[in-house]
């Protein structure tokens, strides 16, 4: 099952490191727009050991989206569906930080 949209948070290493999960999922990144709403600049697939808390911690390390204030995510229950969902996503939002599926 792929879970409502949750977000968006602030992308910063105390929020992040505060979530208390480490669910499997796909995450989104981006900036909060006029209306409040997450404009995204990049989907991404968090299925190993950390889950989502795991790899947003891992990108805030690495410091390379300058554009990048807010975060918000989609649990879900297997990683199939999290291949799947994050495949589906970037098509349908073409991410500027994302490659695959433009």
């Amino acid at each position: 099952m792929i879970y409502d949209f949750k977000g968006p948070y602030t992308f910063s290493e105390k929020v992040i490191s505060d979530w208390d999960s480490d669910s499997i999922g796909v995450y989104y990144c981006g900036y909060k727009n006029a209306d409040g709403k997450l404009a995204i600049c990049y989907i991404g697939r968090a299925v190993a050991e950390g889950g989502m808390r795991g790899r947003l911690l891992e990108h805030l390390g690495e410091d390379k989206w300058s554009d990048v204030t807010h975060f918000g995510f989609h649990r879900c229950d297997t990683a199939t569906e999290a291949k799947n969902h994050e495949i589906a996503e970037i098509v349908l939002y073409k991410p500027k930080y994302n490659t695959v599926g433009k």
